[in-house]
């Protein structure tokens, strides 16, 4: 039976994953994406199902991160940092691909499905951070606590997501297209940051 204290350290474990995660900071971009896709490809798949199908990515990512997270650096002989840098040049590159005109649409293929993964659950959703976090928690916390914090870190993203589409109706199609833009640069100077750390924590640069 999960004590009160269990219970408070859950929810630590999840305001803490749900931060990192910022669904906010990417809805812009990922409505963006989502309105020309259907726009170039006359897709009938509804903002709804897409992100029914987005939670069910970003639970599976959590769970696999928090039960084998730091088992599978440790075998591939990868460390936090190297994981941090390699995800900081992913979200670079994506954030200066956005500002190109969303180049980032030929990854999508003939199906908008294909980046629910990449670039979409992870890195931007459920990325570097995101691990690096759930590696230093299971230091203090049980895998059970984790995975409980997650869920709730998911069902938060989740309900952040489906309520997106008000911001096109404050927006509109070119308003989300130009925040869209403009968050590109925040993914940038996320990835920026992310390569910033990983090398201060290798104490590469101060």
């Amino acid at each position: 039976m999960i004590e009160m204290s269990e219970i408070s350290s859950i929810f630590i474990i999840a305001i803490k994953l749900f931060a990192i995660m910022d669904p906010f900071s990417i809805i812009p971009y990922i409505l963006s994406v989502f309105n020309q896709y259907v726009q170039e490809t006359k897709d009938t798949i509804t903002w709804s199902t897409l992100t029914n199908k987005l939670l069910i990515v970003i639970i599976i990512l959590l769970f696999l991160f928090s039960l084998v997270g730091r088992a599978l650096l440790d075998f591939l002989g990868l460390s936090p940092e190297s994981l941090e840098i390699g995800g900081g040049i992913i979200l670079m590159y994506l954030g200066i691909d956005t500002m190109g005109g969303f180049g980032q649409l030929r990854f999508l293929g003939r199906k908008i499905e294909e980046a629910l993964v990449t670039p979409i659950a992870t890195p931007l959703i459920v990325g570097p951070g995101t691990l690096t976090a759930l590696v230093s928690l299971s230091v203090s916390y049980s895998p059970l606590l984790l995975i409980l914090g997650s869920l709730i870190a998911a069902a938060l993203t989740y309900i952040s997501l489906l309520s997106a589409p008000l911001l096109v109706k404050l927006l509109g199609n070119t308003g989300t297209m130009a925040a869209g833009r403009f968050t590109a640069i925040i993914i940038a100077a996320f990835g920026v940051q992310l390569i910033i750390t990983g090398l201060q924590q290798l104490q590469l640069v101060k």
